[in-house]
């Protein structure tokens, strides 16, 4: 067997930093015939630790951030209003009287009372003499009337101011209720007066609507 003419004192082996020293001051073909078997083991051994699987992360669990309950919101109170005292009339002296004039409501269907206080020895004069003010417009105008009372029987005659455009038959229903059956309800209604009846003329003709 021929022997080789150099010496070598260590061989590093390809792993991590591993030196493996001969035993021999020269290699035998037996320790030359296991070199690669140790390099491949050596680079096996090296392959499997890198390839295991990476370390699992680790999650923090953060606390949960829950919605803040909701506060329901009252709205807030409506003003107070001021209370108004309903309307009285002032307290009649000893020379008058209250009593109820009946005008009409503002839809127009039916007649309503309000007292009104009035001179005692005039009070049915001056009671017609309210709603016919009332009644008077740009276009119908009353001149005046006068009041007859007997038996329990009113009969009121009117006058048309000669200036006034219309006449009783251009009243609507609305305007014939109001003058016409204001008058009549508020005579009836009051009983002190003992009116029983109404009847309405103009220059004593009897009124035709």
């Amino acid at each position: 067997m021929l022997t080789p003419t150099r010496s070598v004192d260590n061989v590093k082996i390809c792993t991590s930093s591993k030196i493996y020293p001969w035993s021999h001051p020269y290699p035998t073909m037996k320790s030359l015939r296991l070199y690669p078997i140790a390099c491949l083991l050596s680079l096996t051994a090296v392959g499997i630790s890198s390839c295991s699987s990476p370390p699992t992360p680790v999650v923090e669990n953060s606390p949960s951030l829950s919605p803040s309950p909701t506060v329901p919101v009252s709205p807030p109170p409506p003003p107070s209003q001021p209370l108004t005292p309903p309307k009285t009339p002032p307290y009649p002296t000893a020379n008058q009287v209250v009593v109820n004039v009946y005008r009409i409501d503002n839809q127009c269907q039916e007649l309503l009372p309000e007292k009104t206080t009035l001179a005692k020895d005039k009070a049915i004069e001056a009671a017609i003499s309210k709603l016919l003010e009332e009644r008077d417009s740009a276009d119908f105008r009353l001149s005046g009337y006068r009041l007859n009372l007997q038996n329990g029987v009113a009969t009121v005659d009117l006058r048309v101011a000669p200036e006034s455009k219309r006449d009783f038959n251009s009243l609507s229903s609305c305007e014939q209720l109001a003058l016409f059956g204001g008058i009549r309800k508020t005579l009836t209604s009051n009983r002190q007066w003992q009116v029983k009846s109404v009847r309405f003329t103009s220059d004593g003709q009897e009124i035709v609507l």
